[in-house]
């Protein structure tokens, strides 16, 4: 056997890991694999990558480091199956490079389940939300920052990382210079939440944040997080809020607008359909309503 041929499991991760970056993944998709396969390495110890075995694996899946989330809660099905599709890709790209004999992981099966379509806010409590008077000194700029999310169904990482110099008032372009794939991008936002977000840079210099506290420093994660909840509260609305609801709502949306998922899947910009595919699950009320509609017999899915 050569060197190659022995490589330990950690380092066979790792050499997969920096491939998948070489290939351009995103870092998010990057982060998620070693996430994964960090457990499935602790839990084999200090292996080589070709004597993992079928038992191992199922061994590895049934432990609670895979079946139990932190905080003593199963883990929902889904977050089980991407270790499996995290194993299946490492030993595949292995199996590629003659580092294995043979692929431990076809024992591995996905089991189907359904997602469930993401909780989102009705156009009552979105007209509710928008034209709400809110107290503070801040209620400008939270205005803002919840129509724009709103709008643009843009990503709190990608919100946060805004700067004043990143909107183009003549075009009505956004730059997004921390979207999930790592290079800049550009979108366009409604003139009315341009609109509001006018104020924000107006006094300060391009390079500052766009959404900022009023120290100037730029609002973190955890801030719009506490934003989001608290006004959504202040306004009324009972459901948790978080910014991610926001995002759902915009797509649900565009996609109830258009009924195209591949406009859907740009303006969320997923690297993948499946991921989008959440927002064309049927409410079975709607197809209820439709049929009826159509003085057809109605079945209940």
């Amino acid at each position: 056997q050569t060197k190659e041929q022995a490589m330990t499991l950690h380092e066979a991760v790792e050499a997969f890991l920096q491939d998948l970056k070489v290939e351009g993944r995103s870092p998010h998709t990057v982060a998620a694999y070693r996430r994964d396969l960090a457990a499935f390495t602790t839990f084999a110890s200090n292996i080589t990558l070709e004597a993992v075995t079928p038992a191992l694996l199922t061994d590895f899946m049934a432990a609670p480091c895979v079946q139990v989330g932190p905080c003593g809660v199963p883990r929902a099905k889904a977050t089980i199956n991407r270790y499996r599709v995290s194993l299946k890709a490492l030993f595949a790209w292995g199996a590629a490079r003659w580092l294995v004999p043979r692929n431990p992981t076809a024992i591995l099966k996905c089991r189907r389940h359904r997602s469930l379509p993401p909780d989102v806010l009705s156009e009552q409590e979105i007209h509710l939300l928008l034209n709400f008077s809110f107290k503070g000194k801040e209620a400008a700029r939270d205005r803002a920052l919840l129509a724009f999310m709103l709008a643009t169904g843009c990503r709190l990482s990608e919100t946060v990382a805004l700067d004043c110099r990143d909107l183009d008032w003549d075009t009505g372009r956004i730059t997004l210079r921390n979207p999930k794939g790592g290079e800049p991008e550009t979108m366009t936002a409604p003139a009315a939440v341009l609109a509001l977000l006018r104020p924000l840079s107006q006094t300060v210099p391009p390079e500052n944040p766009l959404f900022r506290t009023g120290a100037g420093r730029r609002l973190c994660c955890r801030q719009v997080q506490r934003i989001v909840a608290g006004r959504c509260q202040e306004a009324g609305i009972t459901k948790i809020m978080t910014p991610h609801v926001l995002r759902h709502t915009f797509a649900t949306r565009l996609y109830n607008a258009t009924g195209d998922l591949r406009l859907v899947q740009q303006a969320l910009r997923h690297e993948f359909i499946t991921t989008t595919q959440m927002y064309a699950q049927v409410d079975p009320k709607r197809l209820e309503m439709a049929v009826r509609m159509a003085n057809l017999p109605a079945k209940t899915p």
